[in-house]
């Protein structure tokens, strides 16, 4: 029976090498992901262009503040647009999921085309007073379209996110009706 011989010193050493190598990355991994939330501290505002020391330009998202970054009320918002005796479009979202994020630039670039004809309530899913108006509609999924006709029945809806073009679509058969 043989007997293994217990480790070199040299391989021991290269053995804690890569231990603190492994550490040292999923700590610089962890920097990153807090730095790219925020976090980091830089004097970037949104909306402008970043250098990275390589010299490429990194475009940082835009914030905006269009009517899908509202905070009003959505339920008073939504009673106030039946009572109008127009045809709405209810959208229940977050600020942070993907899809979301893509929905609403699609409504801040779409929505004012329909002003006076389509009434946008806006529903911030995160907001208090988003989930009492949440608990009228039966959806199980964001972002989630309403589109309501001018006596408050619900004549379409849509999960997810979508393009300008299915938008308009959706908005023009409302605005229609």
């Amino acid at each position: 029976m043989a007997v293994e011989a217990p480790p070199s010193r040299a391989k021991q050493q290269i053995g804690w090498i890569l231990a603190a190598m492994i550490v040292l990355a999923f700590v610089a991994i962890m920097v990153a992901k807090s730095g790219s939330s925020g976090a980091a501290g830089t004097s970037e505002t949104p909306g402008t262009s970043a250098t990275s020391s390589a010299g490429s330009s990194v475009q940082a998202p835009a914030a905006t503040d269009g009517p899908s970054q509202s905070h009003a009320d959505p339920a008073a918002a939504y009673d106030a647009a039946l009572a109008s005796g127009k045809p709405i479009f209810v959208l229940f979202h977050s600020l942070t999921c993907d899809p979301c994020i893509e929905i609403s630039a699609v409504v801040d670039k779409v929505i004012a085309d329909y002003e006076g004809e389509v009434v946008f309530v806006n529903a911030i899913t995160t907001d208090d007073a988003a989930m009492r108006l949440a608990a009228r509609f039966r959806f199980q999924y964001i972002p989630q379209s309403f589109f309501i006709d001018s006596k408050g029945e619900i004549v379409d809806s849509f999960t997810g996110a979508m393009d300008e073009t299915a938008m308009r679509g959706y908005l023009d058969k409302l605005a229609a009706r």
